[in-house]
């Protein structure tokens, strides 16, 4: 129970990997705020989350939407008495060719998986730097350390929460604040599931092919699991890794390697 007492604010909680770090976070004994863009989604992992003996809280947040998020972090502050633990996971994916590729799918992905990485980051800090404490941990992506065909937009705004997790590391770095940032890779998520089908629709290929296909160079021979990303944010929520900042941690089963 490494947590315990604590209060974690988890976006994009709803599925894959923000729920799996949502009940992983809960098992060590913190609160969980939820928070998804759709409310609906987040029942059963709210259920999952109380039957672990500690308390959920379910926000509908746009996470784009300044007034939302400050709305999502009084919530979250006025029902556990502070913000802990920060995981800053909400994302978005679109696969297309590189022609294809319109200014409104560059702006909604890097608003989703950049600005709003960046602002809901500073805003939830200002809360942290008050108390002298906390822990800001932002989902990047193994696309973040090389070019992909199809997703450059998406690489793009996975580079960007890289730099801007060293920047705010560097910047909070005496306010007892540490930012770091996890890259998954191939993870068996309902993220992979939409890659995969969009990968299909753009070359012609069945449903599943791309996954495997994709899975089968990673050097372990498998994708990961959600639980596999959770076990390492874990340990980037406690005070094991109070020294530890600025860093983004690989979990790719070899891939970046």
């Amino acid at each position: 129970m490494k947590l315990s007492g604590k209060a974690s604010l988890v976006t994009g909680a709803a599925r894959g990997i923000g729920r799996a770090i949502a009940e992983r976070l809960a098992d060590e004994g913190s609160n969980v705020a939820l928070a998804d863009v759709r409310k609906e989604l987040l029942t059963d992992v709210a259920a999952a989350v109380d039957k672990k003996g500690v308390q959920s809280l379910m926000i509908a947040a746009d996470v784009t939407q300044p007034i939302e998020v400050e709305s999502m972090i009084n919530a979250v502050i006025s029902n556990f008495g502070g913000i802990d633990i920060f995981f800053n996971n909400a994302g978005v994916v679109k696969v297309q060719e590189f022609f294809d590729v319109k200014e409104e799918d560059w702006d909604h992905i890097m608003d989703v998986n950049l600005k709003a990485v960046f602002f809901c980051g500073q805003a939830v800090a200002r809360h942290m730097r008050e108390r002298g404490h906390g822990k800001i941990i932002n989902t990047a992506s193994l696309a973040a350390n090389r070019g992909r065909p199809e997703m450059a937009v998406y690489a793009a705004s996975k580079s960007g929460v890289v730099s801007v997790t060293r920047s705010m590391a560097i910047e909070l770095a005496e306010t007892g604040i540490t930012v770091n940032a996890l890259a998954p890779g191939i993870i068996d998520t309902d993220m992979w599931e939409l890659i995969d089908a969009q990968s299909g629709d753009l070359r012609h290929v069945a449903k599943g092919e791309t996954f495997r296909n994709r899975s089968s160079l990673i050097p372990m021979k498998r994708p990961g699991r959600p639980d596999e990303v959770a076990n390492v944010a874990a340990f980037l929520a406690s005070s094991e890794s109070d020294y530890i900042t600025g860093q983004t941690i690989y979990i790719d089963g070899g891939d970046s390697a």
